[in-house]
């Protein structure tokens, strides 16, 4: 069965490259090559432990079966809600796309928080520029944030409309999601997670896989 999705998804994309159009979905990483430096490359910061897992470790759960082979474990501990985070440079054209999706894992109720980011390039130079003394705040360009609670027990597939992402520093950039590639942006520049748990001196014990942009109304 996952040998015909496959094949689907790929010829889907191979259409639309005919066409000279994007592709219905853009995988942004499922982590089966096992690593997270490459491929994209993920950089990690604050105390959370990102390792990608054999899948097969959640072989009792229903939703297996919608897993790639290795899956992206995040675990840590805090005295202050953030435990960490990971980010990814995407650089995309993503104007096409209307949500965006993933599989989260969580261990029950109390299992933490996903802060989502998404970042675009408002002075289209292909670069998110930072304030590395204002912890990290773009510069010149949005960033828009979507928060899901973790609470329950086992795999989930979450499907987000990207226009839920809510605009968080509304005195930067032209507070527009301008995810195209026009005049030489960088569209969708930048993607980002942060974890959170759930208590202020707390731990998270989660996992992801199968991060997607989807285009859920194109033909």
């Amino acid at each position: 069965m996952k040998k015909i999705v496959l094949v689907l998804l790929m010829l889907v994309a191979f259409a639309y490259a005919e066409e000279g159009k994007m592709p219905k979905v853009f995988d942004l990483d499922n982590f089966d090559d096992g690593t997270i430096m490459e491929a994209p490359a993920w950089w990690t910061f604050g105390d959370i432990n990102a390792i990608p897992v054999n899948a097969m470790i959640y072989k009792g759960d229903p939703m297996v079966s919608y897993l790639g082979t290795q899956v992206l474990a995040l675990k840590g501990k805090t005295k202050g809600w953030y435990v960490g985070g990971l980010g990814t440079y995407v650089g995309k054209d993503a104007s096409r796309y209307t949500h965006l999706k993933l599989m989260v894992y969580g261990n029950g109720p109390k299992s933490g928080k996903l802060s989502l980011q998404v970042y675009d390039d408002d002075n289209k130079n292909m670069v998110l520029e930072q304030d590395v003394e204002d912890n990290y705040s773009p510069i010149f360009d949005d960033k828009f944030e979507f928060t899901q609670p973790v609470n329950w027990k086992g795999w989930k597939a979450i499907l987000i409309p990207l226009v839920n992402f809510k605009d968080v520093n509304p005195t930067v950039g032209d507070n527009k999601r301008n995810f195209d590639s026009k005049d030489g942006s960088g569209g969708l520049i930048h993607f980002q997670i942060i974890v959170l748990a759930d208590e202020k001196e707390g731990s998270v014990d989660m996992a992801i896989d199968d991060i997607k942009l989807i285009d859920m109304v194109g033909n």
